[in-house]
């Protein structure tokens, strides 16, 4: 009976799968008809390959430091994260990410199972996980926010048209992210186990709160290092585009590639590129084939990688008391 029942209970999961590689594969189809099929693959097939090889250096380089964010972030929750460990860990999800709809939320997953493996329970994993994709998403907004900012007190015209509610919406998370972290409870929500789950929830938010900030500077050199790979493949194209314009305007396009209706961020991503450096001025052919070198980095890391999936984490309790991540907090 239990076999009978499961097999029901995943057509959802399958169908909203499905669902999802549609949606990107008609997201992709548009913004490849809007740019035009022909100008759209000329200019890729005409990029430059040093500074696309400089793209994908950056990309990478964005990766190991968000392992190495991640591990911060880890530590300070107390689990067991030796750095060289979790960027495998890190790598395996970012070629999870290549294989399964559903953008970053597949990789996200098996983080969270395969950092158990070091022996940490599936709920402070699960935690940590999160809270370093919203140290990223933070900084993310705040570097997007400052760059848009900072052209607009120096009075250049491309900023006026980046004001949008994408950044009201950035600007209402970066004030309300670290409020979220002091939130009470208050009453009983629904019964006692539901409160009990949200008081550790709030208990793991609180320890994790200094190793939180201790990985800032870690998120933005991150986001430093992506918005350097979308200018380094604007750059590639023929693209004049300055980087400070690029900051400005990569927390819609990085967002918007995030979203659990993509694969690998293809499709969303090269839409809001279209759209927000359309703005800047930006050619639509040129725009979306930068979106695309863009995921190409993601996806090289993602096949050269993939090997990894094969292997088990290694970590142990020993390695972790004896390494070279620093004592346990």
């Amino acid at each position: 009976m239990a076999l009978q029942s499961a097999g029901p209970a995943k057509r959802p999961r399958r169908f909203l799968g499905c669902l999802r590689l549609l949606g990107a594969v008609a997201l992709l189809a548009a913004v490849v008809w809007y740019a035009g099929p022909r100008a759209l693959a000329a200019g890729v097939l005409r990029a430059s390959l040093p500074v696309f090889a400089g793209a994908a250096l950056c990309s990478l380089a964005a990766n190991v430091v968000s392992a190495a964010r991640w591990a911060v972030i880890a530590r300070g929750l107390t689990l067991q994260a030796p750095t060289t460990t979790l960027v495998g860990i890190y790598l395996r999800g970012v070629s999870t990410n290549m294989l399964l709809p559903g953008a970053t939320l597949s990789g996200d997953l098996l983080r969270s199972v395969q950092l158990t493996a070091l022996g940490n329970s599936i709920g402070p994993a699960a935690v940590s996980v999160a809270l370093d994709r919203l140290s990223g998403l933070w900084v993310l907004c705040l570097l997007s926010l400052a760059a848009m900012l900072g052209a607009s007190f120096l009075g250049t015209g491309w900023a006026i048209g980046l004001v949008s509610q994408v950044y009201l919406v950035a600007l209402a998370l970066v004030l309300c992210f670290p409020l979220a972290l002091r939130l009470p409870l208050f009453g009983d929500p629904a019964g006692r186990g539901l409160r009990a789950r949200l008081t550790r929830l709030q208990q793991l938010l609180r320890q994790g709160r200094p190793a939180l900030w201790q990985s800032l500077p870690l998120s933005l050199l991150v986001q430093l290092c992506s918005a350097a790979t979308l200018w380094l493949c604007l750059g590639s194209l023929g693209s004049g585009l300055g980087y400070g314009a690029v900051a400005a305007a990569a927390a819609p396009i990085f967002v918007s590639a995030a979203l659990p209706i993509s694969v690998a961020g293809f499709g969303t991503r090269e839409v809001a590129a279209v759209l927000v450096l359309g703005l800047l001025g930006v050619p639509a052919d040129i725009a979306a084939g930068a979106a695309l070198l863009y995921g190409i980095c993601s996806v090289l890391q993602g096949v050269v990688a993939s090997p990894l999936l094969l292997f088990k984490p290694q970590g142990t309790l020993a390695s972790w008391q004896s390494g070279s991540d620093g004592p346990r907090p």
